[in-house]
């Protein structure tokens, strides 16, 4: 364990405020946290879209700061730190937007998930992934912060993939419950031409 993680496990009871397995994955194997405590946000993620048109990236920053609070309202509720310990809680999300500036989330059913892929396949122009991330350094219930940032990843699908493909993809269910119905990191990967 390098001695800044081992530093900050020191001070910080380190939660995931997630039930994503490639978040626990990259802050367990990629970052090297040893001990991660898992927490589900119990916000809806149903912030009106129609209100972020001119500004879909806000959406995305809005609904971790959203999950954070509602993170901090249950460490609030009667928690106290751990071995003296502070908790620095991790809350995000992560959207897909097209060329049109329309937020797509989690495909919900296989038919919008490949409605989505056919036309991310047959768009010349890259997709905008944007994953907000929200911190809290929570001491205890009247001593916490939230601190956010948000990156922003053009993802450009390969237009001279077979459409038969993304169906197969689809067929597999891998994507479904990710935003844009796709994870490049597995299998999926093979409909992407070019990441920036």
């Amino acid at each position: 364990m390098s001695s800044i993680i081992e530093a900050i496990c020191d001070k910080y009871e380190i939660i995931l405020a997630s039930s994503s397995p490639r978040r626990l994955e990259i802050l367990q194997e990629i970052m090297g946290f040893p001990h991660i405590k898992l927490m589900k946000p119990s916000f809806e993620e149903d912030l009106d879209k129609s209100l972020y048109k001119d500004n879909p990236a806000q959406y995305v920053c809005d609904t971790s700061m959203e999950k954070a609070r509602g993170i901090a309202r249950d460490l609030n509720s009667g928690n106290s730190a751990v071995d003296g310990k502070g908790k620095l809680v991790v809350c995000a999300d992560t959207i897909i937007i097209d060329s049109d500036n329309k937020i797509h989330e989690k495909p919900k059913f296989e038919e919008v998930q490949l409605k989505n892929l056919t036309k991310f396949h047959n768009c010349d122009e890259p997709l905008k992934v944007i994953t907000a991330v929200t911190l809290i350094n929570w001491k205890d219930q009247e001593n916490y912060s939230f601190d956010q940032f948000h990156e922003v990843t053009s993802v450009y699908f390969d237009n001279d993939l077979p459409a038969d493909v993304i169906e197969c993809y689809v067929d597999s269910k891998d994507g479904l419950n990710v935003a844009g119905g796709f994870k490049i990191q597995s299998f999926g990967g093979v409909m992407i031409d070019k990441i920036e």
